[in-house]
């Protein structure tokens, strides 16, 4: 047997991604160069499924490649979007904020202006009343006038006196200083901003009738305070007045002996000088006075 004839040769095929052996049978009585031609074909073959499956790996690693590609664009744009629209939130943000400093600045200048300004006339206003109480603690004119006749002689006359108003003309005057210090409020042509700037300003002028209602009941108090220790002091010093005048009465004079002629001479049972209060009863100075009239018997 010839070394062709029933000779093989082994080559492989790729099926299904794997690479399968095939064994590829030469023909008996072919020569050689059909053997060469055969296996030239199968290494054409294994070149040509090779290079197809290199290049089906390669059409796959690049459909990755710019799917990754695009992923990360994406990714980019998406990163670049967010920083974006946090610059834009940012500046947003920093108006706001500055609008809302420019609004809180102007409503704390108009605060403090009114604030100034209610001071302002609260102090008017104490000042007006405390000098209409001065004129009302000043020295009282004389509620009638002297007039002189043409002999010379001073007679006096009443003053007129005021009018005595009704009830009824009473609260008709109330009634009308009241519609002119109320005025009324007009809230239908309002919208919320002014709304709130009108309570706002009602708030104030509520806080500072209160102040002044405050003041006066403090200023009510004190001089009514005054009042009762100008009171007491009157009467201490009207008390020592007594007390001095009744020290120097002369306890010679026999005030009932002088009113009537038969009564009995007075009889002196306590000295004036004396500090402690008489603690002598009645009965018991009835008692003193008889003992004292059977002495001065003479019998």
């Amino acid at each position: 047997m010839s070394d062709t004839e029933g000779a093989s040769h082994t080559e492989g095929s790729k099926e299904g991604g794997g690479y399968v052996p095939h064994k590829v049978e030469i023909p008996h009585g072919g020569d050689e160069n059909e053997a060469r031609r055969a296996m030239e074909e199968a290494r054409k073959r294994k070149e040509q499924q090779a290079a197809e499956a290199i290049a089906e790996y390669e059409e796959a690693r690049r459909a990755e490649k710019e799917k990754e590609t695009n992923d990360i664009e994406q990714l980019r744009q998406k990163r670049e979007q967010r920083r974006q629209g946090r610059v834009d939130d940012e500046k947003r943000l920093q108006g706001q904020r500055a609008q809302e400093d420019a609004r809180r600045k102007a409503e704390e200048e108009e605060r403090k202006r009114k604030k100034q300004e209610e001071e302002e006339k609260r102090k008017a206003e104490r000042e007006r009343k405390r000098q209409e109480a001065m004129k009302r603690m000043g020295p009282k004119k004389p509620n009638y006038v002297i007039t002189k006749k043409e002999d010379g002689e001073e007679v006096e006359e009443e003053e007129p006196k005021k009018e005595v108003k009704s009830k009824e003309q009473m609260e008709q005057e109330k009634r009308a200083i009241l519609a002119q210090r109320i005025h009324p409020l007009e809230l239908d042509s309002l919208d919320s901003a002014k709304l709130q700037e009108k309570a706002k300003s009602l708030h104030e002028h509520i806080r500072n009738l209160v102040s002044q209602q405050y003041d006066l009941q403090q200023t009510f108090q004190r001089l009514q305070y005054d009042m009762i220790e100008m009171a007491e002091r009157a009467r201490q010093m009207a008390k020592s007045r007594r007390a001095l005048a009744s020290a120097q009465v002369d306890e010679s004079f026999d005030r009932l002996a002088d009113k009537y002629t038969g009564a009995p001479p007075k009889i002196q049972v306590k000295s004036k000088y004396e500090r402690d209060m008489d603690q002598q009863t009645f009965a018991d100075k009835l008692r003193a006075f008889k003992k004292q009239m059977q002495n001065e018997d003479p019998q």
